[in-house]
């Protein structure tokens, strides 16, 4: 098994107010492999990880999220396909 890292950030300062979905890349993500998902803030502290088993991705060319960001709060949905808890 092969932890593969992918990161990502979270820039309202570059992206358009109607894109919020960002993209990661699965492609070279095997059966037995597991992804790592790093998603941090181009501004504040928040930082998440996230977790796939390359048995529930590795068909795909890449998955999805959401960025649904209020004054407060920061949330991340997942599209298609969820982490692992």
């Amino acid at each position: 098994m092969i932890k593969i890292v992918r990161s990502r950030t979270i820039r309202p300062s570059t992206r358009l107010v109607t894109s919020k979905t960002y993209k990661v890349d699965t492609e070279k993500v095997g059966v037995e492999d597991l992804l790592e998902v790093n998603i941090k803030h181009e501004s504040n502290c928040f930082c998440k990880v996230y977790h796939f088993n390359g048995q529930d991705i590795a068909s795909r060319k890449s998955i999805h999220f959401k960025v649904i960001e209020s004054r407060d709060n920061i949330e991340i949905v997942w599209s298609g396909i969820q982490p692992n808890q």
